[in-house]
């Protein structure tokens, strides 16, 4: 009898539980995901050393200097993910907006004393002896924040000028800040995303295509009014045409690439990141990758980065609502972006951009927030599974 009266009370306190605080039910888990991300850190600094030791020893006399970074905003980012994974669900949609107000005032602080400068851009935030990008978290910002304003106006996109622009005046701030700190790539990233979660949303498609023509025509103003955008323009265009100034970083690129056959050269033995490649271990790690371990190394990257992807895109299919769907959808486009960008600009199909490869190449900042989007992603398909422990037990039970 009492086995049965704890039965009992345990089935009412569930039923009476709400549905968007449900504690965290860790057996939803996408541990797929977890493989390919974890893989991905792992990889990432191994390239990372083999890139960077020579110039870490020569500037810092210390080897695993970058290294010793790169994990430190991996470790920053799987504790801050490990605070989400215990949040309920429903506190999720809520700091949304949170997550607004703080990259709002945390692209500002670039502009005050905080600021901190470096190869003629002011992209960080110096707090002591880390620097933050926060441009980084202004894309995790954005995807939630127009998440739930779309969440919330489901089916209202046709009314465009009271709820389909009010959308879009989220995102003008945030374009507004980053244009500033002459970060061209993220505003790529930032308009691209934000048509996403519209097209994914239901926003008609004469719409779609007018945002489309008017982000092009941003971005064709913002190349214009910078003579070294143009300059990067036309070197990708022709980059022989300047192998020793515009096009150099394109051209040692290819170089790199090609000498890497099938197998590679072996890890630490490349020669782009001995000064003829400058910053290898940054925006041209994937270069590294193919000259190293060689065309193998470079599928096994891509086959892990689409591995990632595809595990939030199956996330997206399995939210339990809608903002969900649309949170997992733009983190699962944003990573699908910035390598495609990233790779793309080793091998000559997209103009030099400065866009990290997710994990792979160094960068705190992005270390940090790219494993909280990861954190996110899984959250989602916690939710999923708490979803339906939830219907099951609320389905009547046959006498």
């Amino acid at each position: 009898m009492s086995s049965i009266a704890t039965d009992a009370a345990h089935v009412a306190a569930t039923a009476a539980e709400p549905k968007g605080a449900a504690a965290p039910r860790w057996g939803g888990l996408d541990w797929p995901l977890m493989g390919f991300a974890g893989t991905l850190m792992a990889f990432g600094l191994l390239m990372i050393l083999s890139a960077s030791s020579l110039d870490a020893d020569a500037t810092y006399g210390n080897a695993m200097h970058f290294v010793t970074r790169q994990s430190a905003g991996l470790i920053m980012g799987c504790m801050v993910s490990a605070v989400v994974l215990m949040l309920p669900w429903s506190w999720m949609q809520r700091g949304a907006w949170v997550a607004y107000g703080g990259s709002l005032f945390s692209l500002a602080l670039v502009m005050s004393p905080l600021g901190h400068s470096a190869k003629g851009a002011a992209r960080w935030v110096k707090l002591g002896p880390i620097n933050l990008q926060p441009s980084e978290f202004a894309k995790v910002a954005l995807i939630l924040v127009l998440s739930s304003y779309l969440a919330n106006n489901r089916g209202r996109l046709k009314d465009l000028v009271g709820v389909g622009l009010p959308g879009i005046a989220l995102l003008m701030p945030l374009v507004v800040l980053i244009v500033f700190q002459k970060d061209f790539g993220t505003t790529v990233i930032l308009l691209g995303l934000a048509g996403v979660l519209y097209f994914v949303a239901g926003l008609q498609w004469r719409y779609i295509v007018a945002g489309i023509g008017g982000a092009l025509g941003l971005l064709a103003f913002l190349v214009a009014i910078e003579p070294y955008r143009l300059k990067r323009l036309t070197s990708f265009l022709d980059p022989f045409a300047d192998p020793d100034g515009a096009g150099y970083q394109v051209v040692q690129g290819w170089i790199a690439l090609a000498s890497g056959g099938p197998f590679g050269a072996g890890l630490a033995t490349g020669v782009a990141q001995r000064g003829f490649l400058p910053e290898a271990h940054t925006d041209f790690i994937s270069a590294v990758i193919g000259e190293e371990l060689g065309a193998m190394g470079w599928m096994f990257t891509v086959v892990l980065l689409l591995g990632v992807v595809w595990r939030g895109f199956e996330i997206s299919r399995r939210a339990p609502d809608f903002f969900g769907m649309l949170v997992a959808v733009g983190l699962s486009t944003m990573f699908a972006a910035q390598a495609i960008i990233n790779m793309g600009v080793v091998a000559g199909l997209v103009p030099p951009k400065g866009l990290v490869l997710p994990f792979l190449s160094y960068g705190a900042s992005a270390a940090l927030f790219h494993t909280l989007c990861i954190g996110i992603l899984l959250r989602i398909s916690m939710a999923s599974g708490e979803s339906e422990e939830l219907e099951e037990a609320e389905e009547p039970v046959a006498a």
